[in-house]
């Protein structure tokens, strides 16, 4: 039924791509005025369509995400720009998530060691966080390569909203103007920071976490 039910919507999706091959060609050919000009004419279309294209972008990455939050923030101003774009990437990631579990995890952790597993598992949150505030992996490769692992649900969920929070923030100012594209090495070294300091909380945390269970079973 789960396998059912996702190829309903991956149908549903795909006859509005075809329904509405226009102006996903404008998509494709980066021609933003002419998406942008058509979208402003119907609120309920722009919202399905910019949905559709953050769950392309996150199934297969074929379209800048630069992209698509430029038509966000162009169409919503900044503030709600970004947060839609958020917003639309945590539930379309989640989707492709999801997908992947149920049509290839099993086959696929029958080939893999039960040590590989309770790695993944312990440090998942880490993996596909760290995936999300430095995009040198395509955003479709790291939805599907947790989908087929052990990591759960939650802790995917919860570091890919707190990661794409951070990094679609950075890429939300360079759309609105408000960041330069040559300051992207002062971008890069924020998210490191930032990276840095998260990580070190993280550990803090984990490590006062093992010690009261340690406490307790003692």
């Amino acid at each position: 039924m789960k396998r059912v039910l996702t190829l309903i919507g991956l149908l549903v999706i795909a006859i509005f791509i075809y329904s509405n091959a226009e102006l996903f060609t404008f998509v494709w050919k980066s021609d933003l005025d002419s998406v942008i000009n058509i979208l402003k004419e119907n609120l309920l279309l722009t919202f399905f369509v910019t949905f559709v294209l953050m769950f392309i972008q996150n199934s297969f990455t074929i379209i800048p995400l630069i992209l698509l939050l430029t038509i966000n923030v162009t169409i919503f101003e900044f503030i709600y720009g970004y947060l839609w774009s958020w917003f639309t990437s945590v539930v379309a990631s989640g989707l492709i998530f999801y997908a992947a579990r149920n049509w290839f995890q099993e086959p696929l952790l029958k080939k893999m060691g039960e040590k590989w597993q309770e790695t993944v598992v312990e440090h998942g949150f880490m993996y596909v966080f760290t995936g999300r505030i430095f995009p040198l992996i395509p955003t479709s490769l790291i939805n599907l390569a947790a989908g087929v692992s052990t990591v759960t649900f939650k802790d995917f969920l919860f570091a890919t909203a707190l990661g794409n929070l951070i990094y679609f923030f950075f890429l939300s100012l360079i759309s609105y103007g408000l960041l330069s594209v040559e300051m992207n090495l002062y971008t890069v070294a924020a998210l490191a920071l930032l990276f840095l300091l998260f990580i070190l909380i993280y550990k803090r945390l984990k490590k006062k976490k093992a010690l009261t269970i340690f406490r307790k079973n003692r």
